[in-house]
């Protein structure tokens, strides 16, 4: 009898670790966004308007969207449901789209990928009552 006891208590103490873990790289993960969005920042402050090139632009933009692919993988790390990998998955396939040049038919399977995963998040996961009613504002 004492031995699915321990075995229960060993494994609720590796879960404990694993989720502290968990919590720290969501934490470090935080800490580069945060760096790299002040580098961003500074990039973005050392040009005027008129230097601005294409090039910098679509390196401004991949920085940036990496950042938001970053900050919707901590929160897939922090609420543990499909909604939220299906949520990762799409900024990452939407980022992937926008900033690199990729050829036609790359576009259009990425474009059929976005909305296979618009469709499962709408008719394939279930939600709960309250989360349906109220939208997700900032």
């Amino acid at each position: 009898m004492s031995s699915p006891s321990l075995r229960s208590k060993f494994n609720e103490t590796i879960y404990r670790i694993a989720r502290y873990a968990e919590v720290l790289v969501s934490v470090i993960i935080l800490a580069v966004i945060a760096l790299s969005l002040l580098s961003l920042l500074y990039d973005l402050t050392r040009l005027s308007v008129l230097e601005m090139s294409e090039e910098f632009f679509t390196s401004f933009l991949s920085r940036s969207l990496g950042l938001v692919v970053g900050l919707e993988f901590i929160k897939m790390l922090c609420k543990h449901t499909a909604e939220t990998v299906v949520e990762v998955l799409m900024f990452a396939l939407a980022r992937q789209m926008v900033v690199e040049h990729l050829s036609t038919t790359e576009t259009l399977i990425g474009v059929l990928a976005i909305a296979i995963l618009f469709f499962i998040r709408k008719y394939l996961l279930i939600r709960k009552p309250e989360d349906r009613q109220i939208p997700d504002k900032l």
